[in-house]
């Protein structure tokens, strides 16, 4: 099994990429984990955000193994409190995924046919976050989730 976290963007800063790559270790230690960013769509002129979120969600899908559970971050989804998101990991943890793919879109969020695809919505809550803190929370929550599951002392 492994979690692959797709993420729309740009290169990210220092203090967000080591923050980043802390928790993808952490999660290392539950499952192999990696995070791979999808360019963010450069607007030509007259180019609409509906083309760059195409464009975006068609490079998404190119990187998804059959099989893979999806999960797609976006507003309009599910909101899980951190225990509710270590039960839905157990879930899909015994429905035996060969990989999760956790995704999240660009400034102008996900392609509508790349959410249709997903098993599962999950929103980080009704703020708005920066894309790259996104990475951090999901991959974070990840890891709060397996500490719960496997009874290590980290959620209090």
């Amino acid at each position: 099994m492994r979690i692959t976290l797709l993420a729309v963007g740009r290169v990210m800063p220092p203090a967000i990429r080591d923050l980043v790559e802390e928790y993808r270790e952490r999660l290392n230690h539950f499952v192999p984990t990696r995070v791979e960013t999808v360019a963010e769509e450069k607007r030509d002129k007259g180019m609409t955000s509906r083309q760059a979120m195409d464009r975006e969600g068609q490079r998404l899908l190119t990187r998804i193994p059959a099989g893979a559970l999806i999960v797609a971050l976006d507003g309009s989804g599910r909101m899980l409190s951190s225990l509710e998101l270590s039960r839905q990991v157990d879930q899909w943890w015994q429905a035996a995924y060969a990989e999760w793919v956790f995704l999240i879109g660009g400034p102008d969020g996900l392609d509508p046919a790349v959410k249709a695809i997903a098993a599962f919505t999950l929103s980080l809550g009704p703020m708005t976050y920066p894309h790259m803190l996104a990475r951090v929370l999901i991959l974070e929550q990840l890891y709060r989730a397996m500490t719960l599951l496997r009874g290590v002392p980290y959620h209090r």
